[in-house]
């Protein structure tokens, strides 16, 4: 058993490791035991190259997944209430002991067919042929010398259909050839290669995949296009403005261009060869089919575009080649990068069966199975914030790091800007920590430079392709009786607080204007912003101020969907740079009380007698960044425990 389990391992990261062989988490490879009682295979949603002894597998019973095959009474069932069935069927066949998680993969039938290693693999110079006209004629031609020649498949459904189809044709084979095919041409659904040993299995998907290609056109590497970063940033812009429209969904847009996006947008029949639908269920699940050609980044023409599809009862794209410029995909990080695969994979694809009488895609009605049983991605999520792009300034410690982590909570991405790299990156950190999906940068910015500021918001553009949400969270708070506050700790006060919340939604508001998606800013003020403090001279005046200013920026930008609201925290001690020692010291020598009876003697002065954590004010900051406060702009929340009342 663990013998069979290592094979699988070993031969899965060998293969999966190979871009030209795999693209993204497409293809399955299963080892059965020496007794052939026992099959092991990758699970559904695993890529090959990330399986270990630990993850990614699942061990079936050969016997009963057999069964399945040959159970007389799921051909009289309805097609997408047999997958159904079979499914649920494969999930009790599986004996590993492994509770809950993915299931094996949808091809674990026709893999029990085989001999003991089974590869089945999408390689694009293979996928080239399987998914063009004249696909099959071209294959019987390579090789019509070979004394045992590869096994044709024609299209079937995933699932139980392609298992019989490979059943019934295989028979055929071995009664003209005396012997089971060792490498199928599976129409749209790529090579399976089966073999009595690993070195075999590899040895013969590598050199299949070489026999085509030396078949196929090379295409000529363009030349790696230099485009300036303000024309991605607009096209970035415009396809996250048409998206959000066309589906209601917030999204980041990641923008690539190489050699071979250059090269394919130089081809002259470019266009056209991405007008067809999906050429096989990979591009459908992880890509939603090919990408949209667009000649110029119109937000509105795009959102039509989009639109139309979706009216199609088909996904909208995620894919966009803006000509000229490059790709463009909506997502970040991984996911990002599992389109960019997948879409790299159908541009050589298409390039050569477009050459090859031209391509074949999956019809409507397989494209509706598929995108049910084969784990066609769902867009929906519960997180409040999903999709929605933030920034939050001060985020490496006190409140500024609860609000981050607050917002990636809620299902936000989330930049970190922060003159402290190093604490913004302890946040980050943390929030990897307890929500591995998120999606986090850290900007380095020093919220008083205009150039730092900039520079942030370009990494931001570059990173995540939006903005939705910006929080400006950075403060400092020289506390000195009147007669003594040093004139460059009043104007420190003064920049950092004003000047610094200026900068940042200065910024915000141009790339919000642009986008044209409305929008939330959110000032972190405080208590003392509506009721002095005693010996705060520069902390009152400036919190008083960032209120101000956000109600006249409530009053400029509420014409266009952009709110603008303060959240006035009360005393917040957890993690905070401003109730330092120092400062602690300062409180308890101006109420006449020891340093240690500070915290309690503030909490005392609430009503509700309650400390307030940075998670409290968290939540008012999500609150004011979702549609829940669709209608509220220019307000102010006192989140301090009931210590000052608004009038």
């Amino acid at each position: 058993m663990q013998k069979a389990l290592a094979e699988l391992i070993k031969i899965s990261n060998s293969l999966g490791k190979d871009p030209a062989l795999v693209q993204a988490g497409s293809g399955n490879i299963s080892v059965k035991s020496d007794d052939g009682e026992h099959m092991f295979i990758k699970a559904t949603g695993t890529a090959l190259k990330d399986m270990t002894v630990n993850a990614g597998w699942r061990r079936m019973n050969m016997s009963a997944a057999i069964s399945i095959i040959f159970d007389p009474a799921l051909a009289k069932m309805p097609a997408d209430l047999r997958q159904q069935r079979v499914n649920a069927r494969m999930l009790l066949a599986c004996d590993d002991g492994l509770d809950g998680g993915a299931g094996p993969s949808i091809e674990a039938l026709l893999h029990a067919m085989f001999e003991k290693f089974t590869v089945h693999l999408h390689p694009d110079s293979v996928s080239a042929f399987v998914n063009s006209v004249e696909g099959k004629s071209r294959i019987e031609k390579l090789y019509k010398d070979e004394k045992y020649p590869p096994l044709w498949i024609p299209y079937a459904n995933p699932g139980l259909a392609l298992a019989k189809t490979i059943l019934k044709l295989t028979a055929v084979y071995k009664k003209q050839y005396k012997k089971a095919p060792t490498v199928l041409f599976l129409e749209k659904h790529g090579l399976l290669v089966t073999a009595k040993t690993a070195a075999a299995a590899g040895r013969i998907t590598r050199s299949v995949a070489n026999q085509c290609e030396a078949k196929l056109k090379q295409f000529k590497a363009g030349k790696k296009l230099n485009i300036d970063a303000e024309i991605v940033t607009a096209a970035k812009l415009s396809i996250r403005k048409a998206f959000f429209e066309a589906t209601g969904k917030y999204n980041s847009v990641s923008y690539f261009c190489d050699e071979k996006i250059a090269a394919f947008m130089a081809l002259k029949n470019a266009p056209e060869m991405l007008k067809p639908g999906a050429l096989a269920p990979d591009e459908l699940c992880y890509a939603n089919g090919p990408a949209l050609w667009i000649e110029k980044p119109d937000a509105k023409k795009i959102m039509k575009k989009i639109a139309a599809k979706i009216s199609r009862g088909l996904n909208p794209y995620l894919a966009y080649i803006v000509k000229g410029v490059g790709l463009f995909v909506i997502g970040h990080g991984r996911t990002a990068e599992t389109i960019r695969e997948i879409t790299l994979s159908s541009l050589f694809i298409r390039a050569n069966a477009f050459k090859m009488g031209g391509m074949l895609t999956l019809s409507k009605s397989q494209q509706d199975y598929v995108k049910v049983f084969e784990g066609g991605k769902s867009e929906s999520s519960s997180d409040e914030l999903a999709g929605r792009i933030s920034i939050v300034t001060g985020g490496g410690s006190g409140i500024g790091r609860s609000l981050a982590v607050g917002l990636a909570r809620a299902g936000a991405t989330v930049a970190i800007a922060d003159i402290d790299v190093a604490a913004a990156n302890k946040t980050a950190e943390q929030i990897m920590a307890d929500i591995p999906n998120a999606a986090v940068v850290v900007t380095p910015c020093n919220v008083t430079n205009a150039d730092s500021v900039k520079a942030s918001f370009d990494t931001l553009l570059e990173t995540f392709g939006g903005l939705d949400i910006l929080v400006n969270a950075a403060g400092v708070a020289p506390a000195y009786p009147l007669t003594d506050i040093p004139v460059d700790k009043w104007r420190f006060a003064m920049e950092v607080n004003l000047t610094g919340y200026f900068l940042m939604a200065q910024q915000t508001a141009s790339i919000l204007l642009k986008q044209d998606m409305g929008g939330s800013m959110i000032m972190i003020s405080s208590k003392s912003g509506l009721e002095a403090s005693k010996n705060n001279t520069p902390y009152n005046a400036s919190k008083a101020g960032q209120i101000h200013m956000a109600r006249g920026w409530a009053l400029e930008l509420g014409p266009n969907g952009i709110r603008v609201n303060s959240v006035c925290p009360g005393n917040v001690f957890e993690g905070s740079k401003i109730w330092n020692p120092k400062y602690i010291a300062q409180c308890a020598k101006k109420n006449g009380i020891k340093p240690e009876e500070v915290i309690p003697f503030y909490v005392n002065k609430t009503c509700l007698r309650r400390e307030i954590k940075g998670q409290d004010i968290a939540d008012a900051v999500v609150f004011l960044a979702s549609d829940r406060s669709r209608t509220v702009t220019g307000q102010t929340i006192v989140a301090d425990s009931g210590q000052v009342m608004v009038r």
